[in-house]
């Protein structure tokens, strides 16, 4: 790769660690928002009815059916507003921010060495371009839930096995085992090369 491409490729990392940043926040709070959404949506108002149904049947007022009724109404109303929907705009966010990483990815380290400068420099400021479109057209994400993800991807958690290892460490596991030196099979005497 030519000298004057290495800010096109500092620029491609940039894109990479965005992305990873971006996207694992929208991740999590995909994983959050859904918990909750199927906790206090679905699930608490699902066995509030479910129980305030059964006292009443074994002889309670009837006034505790109205608690059957108001959660049965607040399981519907979140269906209808889609409970779940939130946590999957973000859960969408994540994985078009994933795509977006590991096309940048490829193009650092695949495409780059056989592009021109001029070439190169197109492809890294339509995949800039792509990032600023998804980041101004998805969800926002959130300083705390940014910092947790950050000590998880500081930690090493999303860093590829094969990137970490040394050349030298890779050559040595797939080598064979070394073996045992054995005698040159002319130095035999004659009555031993026959009873192998």
């Amino acid at each position: 790769m030519p000298h004057d491409s290495e800010h096109l490729l500092a620029e491609c990392r940039r894109i990479e660690e965005n992305c990873l940043y971006t996207g694992q926040a929208h991740f999590e709070i995909a994983k959050h928002r859904g918990k909750s959404a199927r906790l206090w949506l679905t699930l608490v108002p699902a066995l509030v009815s479910a129980v305030a149904s059964f006292v009443v049947a074994v002889g309670a007022p009837k006034l505790i059916a109205a608690v059957a009724s108001l959660s049965s109404a607040v399981i519907a109303i979140g269906s209808f507003l889609g409970a779940g929907k939130d946590a999957a705009a973000h859960e969408n966010a994540g994985k078009l921010l994933t795509q977006l990483r590991d096309e940048t990815r490829a193009l650092r380290l695949v495409s780059a060495p056989g592009l021109t400068t001029e070439q190169l420099a197109a492809e890294v400021k339509a995949l800039g371009t792509r990032y600023r479109a998804f980041v101004a057209s998805l969800p926002t994400t959130d300083a705390a839930t940014f910092e947790k993800v950050r000590a998880r991807i500081r930690s090493g958690t999303f860093e590829f096995d094969s990137d970490g290892a040394t050349p030298s460490a890779l050559s040595g596991t797939l080598q064979p085992p070394a073996l045992t030196p054995t005698a040159d099979r002319r130095s035999l005497p004659a009555s031993e090369k026959d009873g192998e």
